[in-house]
């Protein structure tokens, strides 16, 4: 199973090196880095272990969509520059996705950060990715998850005019086309940067709350101020 990676980049030249490594040490079939405007060594420093695709339309939507609209692989991986993969990664979404699936996702935990923090980042979003699932439709997060070509172009790849939630809609559309056939997998793990809380609880909590009811409701999300 040929599965190329995406990672939306822009401006981490701090993070993206560890965050390369670790997938390059797992043989994917290709890792297509977009580089979303940096200013930065980010391309330069992304062009050492994959290939560098330029797109200075700012936006995680439309670096994700860019992304794998290069890429040449069957299925289609995404995670983010400042996450480092587990390393049974790649292995876990090729025997996921070697079935009826279309697509895979599993929990995101945190690289840093104090004790209080990593609980719940183990625990209380696993838990909610889990009641998501189960009761309402599959939520993806951005650092971690997997899905076939094929079922990319069957909904015509992410809504580029959102600005944030562009993981969670492309997953309750794959939901509506495809039920039952996303699967969440407790072994695809991922280990992000907690840099998003570090700049502020509240603000973090109260964004990501209004995000979540505005995107259920009205499939709409707000912009997040950048972290960079």
């Amino acid at each position: 199973m040929k599965i190329s990676v995406v990672i939306p980049a822009l401006n981490e030249e701090k993070y993206i090196e560890r965050t390369l490594k670790a997938i390059v040490e797992q043989s994917p079939y290709e890792i297509v880095v977009v580089d979303n405007g940096s200013t930065d060594k980010t391309a330069e420093i992304a062009s050492k272990y994959a290939r560098v695709v330029r797109e200075n339309r700012r936006g995680v939507a439309i670096a994700r969509d860019t992304g794998w609209r290069h890429a040449r692989g069957e299925v289609i991986a995404f995670t983010d520059a400042d996450t480092v993969v587990a390393d049974n990664w790649i292995e876990e979404i090729e025997k996921t996705l070697s079935n009826k699936a279309i697509a895979v996702y599993g929990p995101v935990y945190l690289l840093d950060g104090n004790i209080l923090e990593k609980f719940l980042a183990k625990y209380g979003f696993t838990l909610f990715l889990l009641i998501n699932h189960y009761l309402i439709a599959p939520h993806f997060s951005g650092q971690n998850f997997a899905v076939k070509r094929r079922a990319l172009e069957k909904i015509g790849g992410f809504n580029t005019k959102l600005k944030t939630a562009e993981d969670v809609d492309l997953s309750r559309r794959l939901h509506k086309k495809f039920k039952g056939r996303i699967i969440f997998n407790k072994n695809l793990k991922v280990f992000t940067s907690a840099r998003r809380l570090k700049a502020g609880y509240f603000k973090f909590l109260i964004h990501h709350t209004k995000n979540y009811f505005k995107m259920l409701v009205f499939n709409e999300s707000e912009e997040y101020r950048i972290v960079r």
